[in-house]
């Protein structure tokens, strides 16, 4: 089920994006006692739409699902080739991104489309948090 979607541009902070996420995760999903789950899927938010302006020359667009599996977050953008994991120096500032969405999601990956490429993570939810309030 989705429950966002949200189009941005190249020079558009994450921020917007990460609360728009937020909030559509409060509207759709069972509260539940440990809500951490919550904060790793607005982190993949904030790191995936900050690699499309960081690396591509565009904007995109961010699609958030429900599964029975978790919370799937996927950025497209206009680009071709899929992202380069990289390992940045202890002294070095940035360029942990993906390592952290690897760290953290189910499973992840890229999917190429007719219009570029889509960058997507499977973010794990208890299963009493992917109680969807709303029928399906």
């Amino acid at each position: 089920m989705i429950i966002l979607c949200a189009v941005f541009g190249r020079d558009d902070p994450a921020s917007p994006l990460r609360r728009m996420a937020g909030t559509a995760l409060a509207e759709h999903v069972e509260a539940g006692s440990d809500d951490a789950w919550r904060d790793d899927v607005l982190i993949a938010v904030s790191e995936l739409v900050q690699n499309v302006g960081q690396h591509t020359g565009g904007g995109g667009e961010l699609t958030l699902s429900l599964t029975a599996d978790g919370v799937l977050v996927e950025v497209a953008d206009t680009a071709v080739g899929a992202p380069q994991v990289r390992h940045p120096g202890a002294r070095q500032a940035g360029g942990r991104g993906l390592l952290l969405i690897d760290a953290m999601a189910l499973a992840w990956g890229t999917r190429s489309g007719e219009a570029g490429k889509t960058v997507w993570a499977l973010m794990p939810a208890p299963v009493t948090a992917v109680a969807i309030r709303a029928a399906v």
